[in-house]
């Protein structure tokens, strides 16, 4: 059990990394008051509710996830390279967990648009681990897509 409250307090800190390092330079906030800013906010909640400032960061990052799906493929690049480089989860990765697009995308498998193309393929090439069933099937509906 303490295995699992480590891993889950571990991927809250990423995930708040994450969080803070997209509201600066994607949430227009600039004429919200400093309590009122993202990362305040969060943790206002932490010394509250643990339960409450997770479940808050996890629609948090959700929200920054389906803001971002008008990002084009250099831009999800450029930003992922830049959360990697400081240890941080990746766009990508993220997509992968919370969005509801990839979730529509791999019941369906196929892809259905060039904005469905480059989430997909963005996953594929993020590091971030994947089952190889995941990879294969990521492939293949990239093969397909392109071949179409």
């Amino acid at each position: 059990m303490v295995g699992m409250q480590e891993d889950a307090e571990l991927d809250y800190a990423k995930m708040k990394d994450f969080l803070s390092f997209y509201a600066e330079r994607y949430l227009k906030a600039d004429g919200l008051a400093p309590d009122k800013q993202p990362i305040t906010c969060l943790e206002a909640l932490e010394k509250k509710s643990m339960k409450l400032a997770s479940n808050g960061l996890r629609q948090a990052i959700h929200d920054c996830v389906e803001m971002s799906l008008h990002f084009d493929h250099a831009e999800v690049e450029k930003l992922d390279s830049q959360l990697r480089s400081r240890g941080i989860v990746t766009l990508s990765e993220l997509r992968r967990r919370y969005s509801k697009s990839y979730a529509k995308i791999m019941k369906r498998s196929q892809i259905k648009s060039e904005t469905e193309y480059y989430l997909v393929r963005n996953v594929l090439h993020d590091p971030t681990e994947k089952s190889p069933e995941e990879r294969k099937l990521l492939e293949r509906l990239i093969s397909d897509y392109e071949a179409a």
